[in-house]
C-alpha cells in the first residue's frame, strides 16, 4: 500500500503542491520526503513548523497497519510488536493533536523503534 500524501503549497515545497512519501521521521521533528510527482527537488525536508498532512498520514498509517502491509511505511512508524487493537480502531476517532501524542506514547512504549537524529 503506497503513503503517498498530498503536501500543500508552502516555503518547504518551493511553493508547490507536491506528492510525497515519508522516508524519515526524526527526533527533532522534522520528515524526510520522497517526491513521488516527478518534480525537483526528488527528495525535501519538512520541519515541525511546516503544514504536513498528519491527519492524512495517520488515516493511510492506519489502513496499511490493519493490512500488515508495511512496504510503504516509514521504519519510523513500522511496529515492532503488535499494536492493541483497541489503539487502532480509536485512533480514527481521536482529533489529530490527540492522535500525535498516542504515536508519540506508543514509540514511548517500545512499539516503534527510536528516532534518531538527521544525518544519523
Amino acid at each position: 500500500m503506497q503513503l503517498i500524501l498530498n503536501i500543500p503549497a508552502q516555503k518547504a515545497t518551493n511553493n508547490e503542491s507536491r506528492k510525497a512519501a515519508v522516508l524519515a521521521c526524526y527526533k527533532d521533528g522534522s520528515l524526510l520526503l520522497d517526491a513521488r510527482d516527478n518534480l525537483k527537488p526528488a527528495r525535501f525536508t519538512m520541519h515541525p513548523s511546516d503544514i504536513f498532512p498528519w491527519a492524512e498520514f495517520i488515516e493511510k498509517l492506519l489502513a496499511a497497519w490493519q493490512l500488515c502491509d508495511y512496504s510503504d511505511v516509514p521504519e519510523a512508524f513500522k511496529p515492532v510488536k503488535q499494536i492493541p487493537p483497541f489503539v487502532v480502531e480509536g485512533l480514527p476517532y481521536e482529533p489529530v493533536p490527540q492522535q500525535l501524542k498516542i504515536l508519540a506514547t506508543l514509540r514511548s512504549q517500545g512499539y516503534f523503534a527510536p528516532l534518531t537524529s538527521p544525518g544519523k
